[in-house]
Order: C-alpha cells, then structure tokens, then sequence
C-alpha cells in the first residue's frame, strides 16, 4: 500500500475538521494509506507577528516530525496554503536544515498532489455527479507558488459548473485582517471579491485556504468550502452509485 505523512494544519485540526476528514476518505479511496503527522502550528503567523524565535522553534520541531515520519522517503500532503508555503519555501530559507530540504522537495498542496496522480494515470475519476455552480477563489500562497489545479480537477467531477475564478487578495492576508487596526483595509481589498460573488451567485464558493473563507463567508454569506471535500462527496457519490 502506497502511503503518505498528512500535515494538517491548524485550521482542519481545530476548526474544520471535514477538511482532514475528507483527504482521508479520498486517499484511503486510492489505497493510500496517511501517517498523521504530529500537529504544531507551522510558524507562518509567528513570522508574521515578527515572533521569529517562536516561529524557528516550532519549524525545526515539525521538519524533524516530517522527516522521521517520512522516513527519507514518503511525500507530505497539506490542506492549507499557508503551511504549504511555509514548509515548502519560507522557512527553510530563514532556518535552514537537511530535514528542512527534505521536505521542501516533497511537500504538496492535496489538490496539486491529486492532480499530479491525474498525470501518472492513478486518480479514479468515475466521480458521481453533483449539482453545483462555484466560483473558485486561489488563495495567495498557492497563487504565489503557480499552484492552480482545483478548477481543472473539479471540472472532472459531474454536474460542477464553475462560474468564476478569482486571483486577487481576498484582503485576510493571514492573521492581517483579523487585527482591529486593520479591519477597514481588510475590508476595502475583500470588496472586490464580494462583489464578483454577488454578480454571480455560485452555490458555493471553493477555496483552500480556511482563513480567505473566513473573509468570503462573511462579507458575502454564502458558503465556502475546500475542494477536497467536494472531491470526497463525488468519490461518495460514485461509492453509492456502485452498490
């Protein structure tokens, strides 16, 4: 059985656990088995809160986890953008490391991981169907990477029309548009986007990043969930059309 170290980070491990639940479902659908790695907040927010002490002390820790979870041999799969930068680029250039380089080279986003199996012939793509409009909003640390599979993967899946696609900031900006001296410039850069979800009433609006659906859900009202979850619900719907 092929496996792979899921890291999950903060937001699925406290606040949407049907994220982790739903890359469980569909890695364990393709026979992969996933390692739970040992959970600590990445460091990212710390940079960004210029905590750089902090910050090195919980990378090292997770890289080492990473490492010794992987066995110098495994891929790492991530549901959040922002870990997934940090573990791929940010922190090893700040606090460098063997281990660091280990799992900067094999690291993935879930849906870029998935579309890379799309590419080796290993994906199962006999999705059920779901009836959907989306609009799809790229957060900035999978944007700034080139990252941009889940309008190509979920195209795949049945029913799903995606309507719109947003590149631009989302105004969150991590832990920046939680701070109360920020929260009319937060605003001001979300409005765009709530409006390009106004004109064109999706369903749902489809993001990886927990914090950018946070900024969408609220200024908007509509419902924003990760991509893997739907990729999960149309395995399940496929699962039931077999039995």
């Amino acid at each position: 059985m092929d496996r792979v170290v899921y890291f999950s980070g903060c937001f699925a491990n406290y606040y949407d656990p049907d994220v982790g639940a739903a890359l469980l479902s569909v890695m364990r659908d393709h026979g992969i088995d996933v390692i739970l790695s040992k959970q600590l907040c990445c460091g990212m927010p710390m940079m960004a809160n210029m905590n750089r002490r902090g910050a090195e002390r919980n990378f090292r820790k997770i890289v080492g986890n990473l490492y010794a979870e992987a066995k110098g041999e495994l891929d790492i799969v991530t549901t959040c953008p922002s870990c997934n930068m940090m573990l791929k680029k940010e922190g090893k250039g700040f606090f460098p490391s063997p281990e660091a380089d280990y799992v900067s080279t094999h690291v993935f986003d879930s849906i870029d991981y998935l579309w890379r199996m799309l590419l080796q012939g290993r994906l199962k793509t006999d999705f059920g169907t779901i009836d959907l409009r989306i609009l799809y909003h790229n957060p900035c640390h999978l944007s700034v990477q080139g990252v941009e599979r889940t309008p190509g993967l979920l195209a795949l899946i049945p029913g799903i029309k995606i309507v719109g696609i947003n590149r631009d900031c989302c105004g969150m900006g991590g832990s920046f548009g939680m701070k109360k001296a920020n929260y009319e410039v937060s605003q001001r850069i979300g409005k765009k986007v709530w409006r390009m979800v106004e004109e064109l009433k999706p369903d749902f609006v489809v993001t990886e990043c927990g914090g950018c659906g946070l900024q969408i859900g609220s200024g908007t009202g509509v419902k924003v969930v990760h991509p893997i979850v739907l990729v999960s619900r149309a395995s399940g719907a496929a699962r039931m059309k077999a039995a």
